[in-house]
């Protein structure tokens, strides 16, 4: 252990993590075990680990001997090394635009070739509620896009997010489902939704939502989301809500009955890869059993101080993951919410001094972005608030305006690893090394 870096011992366990996250084998070994598959199959792909899922599936189908009718693959980046053969849009993320307006537009084409003698596998990862964003009729792009942004700036969980947005996307809350003439519906899930509640990841395109729209209104107004949405989103949900327009799809819609859901990946698996990783080097892991939740800042602040409570001994790695909120409000600077989040621990481990030392954290996203950025996170220790104040900027402002990019950036603290190919939330990797 004394010869690895710090830093290069939790950038190794990071990555380690987002390998056992494989979305192709994860896709292959489910869709190998599916029982009764027709002889033709379609393929629809959707998310930042769609490539992979994708290839996964189509390697499988082609093992089992079966034919691929078609499909279609939407990710936000194209793909490399890949086998699926597919077509394939690039659409827009966090925010939609014109690529996931003709995503949705393509595979509204696709759902219409679909027959009754196939079956369709539609593989979903995070990401997809924004790159097939389109909207139901009776609402503009245009207006789609700033709820979009309303919601993302509000500091909302992922599920309110998504309660909200799927009512109003054209295959959001089980309408692709519906879309598809196939025989059955087999959707697998690589999780990026803590507790992997399948109608809101993805804002459940395959999956029927029990939830009213008068009860997740009342939800976003208890949540102090509700009046950060666009005039016309409240209008169209207040339309769904009274029943002067269609709401989702019912439970009992008969298509519902043909669909299968299946989570095949998540967090869990970086983190066991990563406890693996951590051990083959000799270091003793743990995984903290709840998952990461809340305001970024206010979370890291609080395991900095967990850390140092625990730094006494031998070197150990402490894992952690989930996904954390930023609430913008007024403020609007560049960064993400693991960036926020790593700024904050480094401040706390500032305050200690010497008894930080040895005490090293790495928070990124498993999907290699962070917020709009093209860092995955970052890096830090005892050291980092100085080297940013000795810089010229001000961590502590940087810190309360959300700017935690540029000033990890003139630290050298920022991950960058560009895409990984899969998307399981965000992990957290601590080293307690008072030897080094």
């Amino acid at each position: 252990m004394n010869s690895i870096d710090p830093r290069d011992f939790v950038t190794r366990v990071y990555r380690a993590g987002v390998a056992a996250a494989d979305p192709e084998a994860a896709t292959r070994q489910a869709v190998a075990a599916l029982d009764d598959l027709a002889p033709t199959v379609w393929i629809v792909a959707i998310g930042k680990a769609a490539h992979g899922m994708a290839s996964g599936a189509a390697n499988a189908v082609r093992s089992r001997r079966l034919s691929i009718a078609g499909g279609l693959v939407v990710a936000h980046e194209p793909g490399r090394n890949t086998s699926h053969e597919l077509p394939f849009v690039q659409g827009e993320h966090p925010l939609p635009g014109r690529g996931s307006q003709l995503a949705a537009d393509y595979l509204r084409d696709v759902a219409t070739e679909t027959t009754e003698e196939s079956d369709a596998l539609v593989l979903v990862s995070g990401g997809a509620t924004s790159l097939i964003a389109a909207p139901v009729e009776g609402l503009s792009p245009d207006e789609l896009r700033e709820t979009f942004d309303a919601l993302l700036a509000s500091g909302a969980d992922i599920q309110l997010m998504n309660a909200l947005r799927k009512r109003l996307l054209r295959f959001g809350g089980g309408r692709l489902a519906i879309a598809l003439q196939c025989r059955r519906v087999h959707c697998l899930i690589a999780s990026d939704v803590i507790g992997n509640d399948t109608a809101s990841i993805a804002s459940g395109p395959c999956v029927a939502d029990s939830s009213s729209t008068a009860a997740t209104r009342d939800r976003a107004r208890s949540a102090s989301v509700w009046d950060r949405l666009p005039e016309r989103a409240r209008r169209f949900l207040d339309a769904m809500a009274d029943g002067s327009e269609i709401d989702l799809p019912a439970t009992d819609q008969p298509r519902f009955a043909s669909t299968s859901v299946a989570v095949i990946l998540d967090r869990t698996d970086a983190e066991r890869g990563a406890a693996r990783d951590a051990r083959a080097m000799g270091v003793a892991a743990g995984v903290l059993p709840k998952p990461l939740t809340g305001e970024a800042a206010i979370a890291g602040e609080r395991f900095a101080r967990y850390l140092l409570a625990r730094a006494r001994g031998e070197p150990q790695c402490i894992l952690w993951s989930g996904e954390t909120t930023v609430s913008l409000g007024a403020s609007r600077g560049i960064g993400g919410r693991c960036q926020e989040f790593a700024l904050a621990c480094a401040k706390e481990l500032d305050a200690e001094g010497n008894s930080a030392a040895g005490i090293t954290v790495l928070a990124a996203g498993t999907d290699g972005r962070d917020g709009p950025t093209d860092a995955a996170g970052a890096v830090v220790d005892a050291s980092t608030w100085a080297t940013i104040r000795k810089s010229g900027i001000d961590p502590e402002a940087a810190l309360r305006e959300h700017s935690a990019y540029g000033a990890l950036e003139v630290a050298g603290a920022l991950l960058t690893t560009g895409a990984t190919g899969t998307n399981v939330n965000d992990l957290v990797v601590a080293l307690l090394s008072p030897q080094v």
